[in-house]
């Protein structure tokens, strides 16, 4: 029997996208807050909650500027003429 997929990783490219930066943070994190010896460590649910809520942050911040940058492409005019007074 095979385990069930998690709702992100069936979501298409963007949820598997935001799944595996949420695993890359959540590892990252662990290695620095689990293993320490501070008393009141996180709930490994909680922090793994956290890192989906920052790649999902991160994604979205990311899809934003992107769309942000293509506007700004689509507003340049370039002809052959304005090329041919670079040379000069």
């Amino acid at each position: 029997m095979t385990a069930p997929t998690p709702p992100a990783a069936s979501a298409g490219p963007a949820g598997s996208a935001v799944r595996e930066l949420a695993a890359r943070i959540y590892v990252e994190l662990v290695g620095r807050v689990m293993l320490t010896s501070a008393e009141n460590k996180p709930n490994p649910v909680d922090l793994a909650k956290y890192c989906y809520k920052l790649a999902d942050a991160f994604e979205s911040i990311e899809r934003d500027a992107q769309k942000d940058a293509l506007a700004k492409m689509a507003k340049y005019d370039v002809k052959v003429d304005d090329m041919t007074n670079w040379k000069k």
